[in-house]
């Protein structure tokens, strides 16, 4: 973290340290992101305990599978350019996740003719992409994510889209940069 970041993260106050003690048990160390939203207790309670992020939450619900939640997740924090909440996620899931290497590439430099998406995933992607572009899908986006996601899903969908459009606009708000040890965005080559 860079000293001139580090300068602007204020004092935590003690109820939002409890918070973090419980959300992320030392010895670990909380995302910059907690750190930051930690000046306001408030915030930072409804930001971890809320019905978004919490037990309850989009990130354990079960209905996606693992890789998709994630490719959906990266997708919408790569187009946002928001390279520490990518970092984070790849840092954290993207052993576990299921995508390769490559498909983590690719969430941030487009997709590789060597590994395409499935049809399902490039649903996920269409629909993470007209969430950061605020657009309607085209007859042929919707067509295609009719084939393989039902309605259910196709609403999980755009419901963590939007959650992490927030968060993608508050890491770049708060001119939050990219998690210590995380991952950066790759750089195409050429």
């Amino acid at each position: 973290m860079s000293t001139e970041y580090a300068q602007r993260i204020p004092e935590t106050p003690e109820e939002s340290g409890r918070l973090l003690d419980k959300v992320v048990p030392p010895p670990h160390r909380p995302p910059l992101l907690y750190r930051a939203m930690a000046a306001n207790p408030a915030v930072l309670r409804a930001y971890v305990e809320g019905p978004i992020l919490g037990l309850r939450g989009l990130l354990h619900t079960g209905q996606l599978a693992p890789d998709e939640r994630e490719l959906c997740i990266l997708r919408v924090t790569a187009r946002c350019g928001a390279e520490h909440e990518w970092g984070v996620h790849v840092a954290y899931f993207g052993k576990t996740s299921g995508l390769s290497p490559v498909q983590v590439a690719a969430t941030v430099l487009g997709e590789d003719a060597d590994q395409p998406w499935s049809p399902r995933q490039r649903a996920i992607v269409a629909l993470a992409d007209a969430m950061v572009d605020m657009r309607e899908l085209s007859d042929a986006e919707l067509a295609g994510i009719d084939q393989v996601l039902t309605v259910e899903t196709r609403t999980e969908v755009v419901a963590i889209s939007a959650q992490y459009l927030g968060i993608s606009a508050t890491c770049r708000a708060l001119d939050i940069p990219p998690e210590p040890g995380a991952p950066r965005f790759p750089v195409a080559a050429g």
